[in-house]
């Protein structure tokens, strides 16, 4: 099996890897503005909108009641509001990635991993409805040994338990695994992880990884 180099970021050790995993938004798929816009659009009210700015150095990755717990403490949005906004929020995000289309370049990436035995998993925020129809509309769902969800933990992003339990699942240590994020939110919780890291700013960069 062909080696997955990367630089650990603590140590700067070169490890092998054994199972990669990656976020879903901003990795496997361009949607923070999808997400962007989906939420402001549920929140009706421009009292409480996000701008830009905002998400990107605030809300970028975290899940949608946590976005949600922050606008009520920073924007005062009522706490009753939250269930309505939620329902209409994932609402708008389905719409908007109705007409996903699958990416050539990541199924081949994918296919290629799996070709030389490594195990892929993805760990994301969002609800496990969104993931799975992501997935499954990129066609490249069958290359998952694992998907896990903002429904499978109590902690979400930047919380590490999410990719803690991943590698429980799959049976690997830290230094066995390589996390691919582009968010402040995720890497942070990629590090608190001790696996490897690697940030990318797009999925056009996932390929990368093969070398």
């Amino acid at each position: 099996m062909n080696k997955v180099s990367t630089t650990h970021k603590k140590s700067g050790v070169s490890n092998i890897i054994k199972l990669i995993i990656f976020d879903l938004h901003g990795v496997l798929i361009e949607a923070k503005r999808v997400h962007y816009l989906a939420l402001n659009k549920a929140l009706k009210s421009k009292d409480y909108f996000i701008n830009w700015n905002e998400h990107l150095s605030l809300y970028d990755g975290l899940p949608t009641y946590d976005k949600l717990n922050i606008l009520t403490e920073k924007k005062g949005l009522p706490i009753e509001l939250h269930e309505e906004i939620f329902k209409n929020k994932q609402k708008f995000t389905t719409e908007a990635l109705a007409n996903i289309v699958p990416t050539p370049h990541l199924q081949t990436c994918l296919s290629m991993l799996t070709a030389e035995g490594y195990k892929i998993a993805c760990c994301s925020n969002s609800i496990r409805k969104t993931v799975l129809t992501i997935l499954s509309k990129l066609n490249i769902i069958e290359f998952f040994d694992l998907i896990l969800s903002n429904n499978d933990v109590t902690n979400s992003k930047p919380h590490p338990e999410i990719y803690w339990k991943a590698m429980s699942i799959m049976g690997c240590s830290p230094e066995e695994v390589l996390i691919v994020e582009d968010s402040p939110h995720g890497l942070l919780a990629a590090s608190r992880g001790n696996a490897n890291i690697m940030r990318v700013s797009s999925p056009k960069e996932v390929h990368i990884i093969i070398y």
